[in-house]
């Protein structure tokens, strides 16, 4: 499971080229044109992690923190910051 695509401390950047024709483009010009994404290129990043999420590559964090959250309710308990940084790890493990 991916939190972050990470090299190190760096973030992992691809550059490519994408050519589109026929439902795909129109697609992506109509989602462009009524104003769900700014840009062509922040809807095709959204895309591919929807994608991620479908075949259970990836988890947005916001999953994780809705998990920790639901633990912190369940428990009643009070979490340092480094308690919540070493659960968030185990539950992203986990999935």
């Amino acid at each position: 499971m991916i939190l972050l695509a990470k090299d190190g401390d760096k973030m992992v950047e691809e550059k490519l080229l994408v050519r589109l024709s026929g439902a795909a483009a129109d697609v992506l010009n109509e989602l462009v044109r009524r104003g769900y994404f700014a840009t062509k290129s922040e809807a095709i990043r959204v895309g591919i992690l929807r994608l991620g999420e479908n075949f259970g590559l990836f988890k947005p964090a916001m999953h994780y923190w809705r998990e920790l959250g639901e633990e912190v309710k369940r428990t009643g308990r009070k979490m340092t910051h480094d308690e919540i940084v070493e659960a968030l790890a185990r539950l992203e493990q986990e999935t």
